[in-house]
């Protein structure tokens, strides 16, 4: 590849081409930062952009360990528009791309050698584009052109002499993507090709073709593949093809259901949701009304649900004893057939609806003064509390202006996963226990909701120590008041520790709080009466703290022995407190169902992923009371 600058078109560079993730071009997560505008160039042979990395969240790893020299390789996106083709008497032709343009710039892994590298980019999704190839005989000087590409018209046209012409090839031109910037790239000037490209590649097609063997359980195809020489699409294609032919239930034959009988689509789905509506209705029908679809099946019990689920499928039921039926109703899906998939899922439907309705009902009372955050991923994460600015020093006529710094704090904190399963067995259908499949649930709803209140009060009851080895509530912390009730005088002394608290510039930050937090009895009374508007007789009996705070009771406060503390906690949208965390996309109790393999019947997994962490001990006061 000619590295000459009128060689490369560095046009879509310079207009901000994205920076990828390994050439992924698929998605925008994909993109990691933009090519700043106007700053790509090639000098000396060696091309060099200047880049502007996202500032979201999941882009801070990768832009880190760039940082440290972790990831240190980058690769170019490219597409050739015109090679020379230099045929040569007894060695190969030598190709050279004279007229190609940058379309990405990508950090990976490992880049390709030091000289120029290409590689199909067919993979990438990216489209095939008009390419011209220059082809010099070796035997006269005179050019034939070949214009290979798309939408091309068919023809010939001389351009001097009879060896030269104009024409459409057949064979495809595809965009590349490779070419290594971690060195200097040289330009290509091989009469044979790089052994060492040969062998990069052959590893790189093995390792996918082995990746996508174990990621399906087929890793006996694998060596077949790999021996073979097939390419990935065509690796791809087979695999595929395993899949479906896969049975998981090989030798079980099911009678086949009549066309009158078979469901699709939207009626399967209407039908399945009558179902589990109606049976809603019979756990609950305060919270459940009973809609036209659902009354078709009012009074069923659940063995004679499972019986008409079957033959709606066309499965004959006849002579099935309750525990026969109750299997083949939970049974597993045989290919080709769906005689057993609607039950299943109108059990895990009704069982996942209770659990997620009691696990939203359940009162949380830290969301009111508590922070709420997404995490992408299982790592640990900081949580960094910039300090404000420096002070403003006055500079003097003809003086100089100063140099100023911000520092930092840091907390680190993870998630981390919770989970039971739950199993609706055959019994559970032939004794009708339709609690076992809605009650059940219900409480692992409920406890989710319960694990997330423990969490976060506990760091209220706990007092851990945060990144300074001192406890979150601590005297050098300004965050610890006399102990005494929710009295005028304890409430002032309170409020004069908050308006003392510095940020980490050592700058008063002006912060007052929102919230007072008590466990329910004697405090939370004191606290009530402090914030209730009253009518004096006199200015001494005017209540000064009315109004000026929320009162929030949680029983999870109330200590085993000793005195009832109470807290006071700012608004978090004005400084840190106690930041509460879900994983990206799965805010809440998550379920997955699956056919039992250690029970009879369904399983059900509720999983949830959570964490709390102290950030920042400004914004929180404690009293340990008296």
């Amino acid at each position: 590849m000619s590295v000459d600058p009128d060689a490369v078109r560095l046009e879509r560079l310079n207009a901000g081409a994205p920076f990828l993730n390994t050439h992924r071009a698929g998605s925008l997560e994909s993109v990691l930062g933009v090519v700043e505008a106007g700053s790509a160039r090639i000098e000396n042979g060696l091309g060099t952009a200047t880049i502007r990395f996202s500032e979201r969240a999941e882009v801070e790893p990768v832009f880190r360990d760039i940082a440290a020299g972790i990831i240190r390789n980058v690769s170019v996106g490219y597409r050739v528009h015109r090679y020379d083709i230099e045929k040569r008497d007894g060695a190969p032709e030598l190709w050279r791309a004279v007229d190609w343009e940058p379309l990405e710039i990508s950090a990976v892994p490992i880049g390709a050698d030091s000289g120029a590298q290409v590689r199909s980019g067919d993979a990438q999704g990216e489209t095939q584009n008009p390419c011209i190839l220059t082809r010099q005989s070796g035997t006269s000087n005179e050019p034939i052109e070949i214009t290979k590409g798309n939408n091309m018209p068919k023809s010939k046209k001389a351009t001097g002499g009879d060896a030269a012409e104009t024409r459409q090839d057949e064979a495809e031109v595809q965009t590349h993507a490779g070419v290594s910037t971690t060195q200097t790239p040289a330009p290509v000037s091989r009469s044979k090709p790089d052994p060492d490209t040969i062998r990069t590649e052959e590893r790189q097609r093995a390792a996918e073709i082995l990746t996508l063997c174990r990621r399906h359980d087929l890793d006996g195809l694998a060596a077949d593949l790999i021996g073979r020489g097939v390419t990935l699409n065509t690796a791809r294609s087979e695999i595929l093809d395993k899949i479906a032919d896969a049975d998981p239930l090989q030798g079980r034959v099911h009678e086949p259901a009549p066309a009158s009988a078979r469901g699709n689509g939207d009626a399967d789905t209407a039908y399945r949701d009558a179902v589990a509506q109606a049976l809603l209705h019979r756990h609950n029908p305060g919270s459940h009304e009973l809609t036209s679809a659902g009354r078709d099946f009012r009074g069923m019990s659940l063995i004679e649900l499972a019986r008409h689920a079957l033959e709606r499928q066309g499965q004959t039921t006849r002579g099935m004893s309750r525990l026969e039926l109750a299997g083949e109703a939970l049974g597993t899906r045989a290919a080709g057939a769906m005689s057993t998939s609607d039950f299943p899922a109108i059990l895990a439907n009704v069982a996942n609806k209770t659990l997620r309705q009691a696990y939203a009902s359940n009162p949380r009372t830290f969301a009111a003064w508590a922070r709420r955050a997404t995490i992408t991923d299982f790592k640990p994460v900081s949580r960094t509390q910039i300090a404000g600015a420096p002070d403003l020093e006055k500079v003097l006529e003809s003086g100089e202006f100063k140099y100023g710094s911000i520092g930092e704090g840091k907390e680190t904190y993870a998630l981390a996963t919770y989970g039971r399963i739950v199993a609706i067995t055959r019994q559970v259908l032939i004794n009708d226990d339709l609690d076992a499949f809605t009650r059940i649930p219900s409480a692992f709803g409920a406890a989710a909701a319960d694990l997330e209140s423990d969490i976060v009060y506990a760091i209220l009851t706990q007092n851990p120590s945060m990144a300074d080895n001192k406890a979150l509530f601590h005297a050098s912390h300004g965050n610890l008041g006399t102990a005494a009730g929710v009295t005028e005088t304890a409430l002032g002394e309170a409020y004069r520790k908050f308006g003392s608290q510095k940020g980490l510039e050592g700058r008063l930050i002006s912060i007052l709080p929102s919230y007072i937090i008590t466990p329910p009895g004697t405090r939370a009374i004191e606290a009530r009466k402090q914030m209730t508007q009253t009518t004096p007789a006199a200015t001494a009996d005017v209540n000064t703290f009315a109004g000026r705070l929320q009162v929030i009771e949680e029983p999870r406060l109330i200590p085993s022995t000793g005195n009832d503390p109470w807290f006071l906690a700012a608004d978090p949208g004005r400084v840190d407190t106690i930041e509460y965390a879900y994983l990206d996309g799965q805010e809440g109790v998550y379920t997955e169902t699956r056919t039992g393999f250690e029970v009879d019947g369904i399983e059900i997994k509720a999983r949830h992923d959570f964490a709390a962490k102290a950030i920042d001990w400004r914004g929180l006061f404690k009293n340990t009371g008296v």
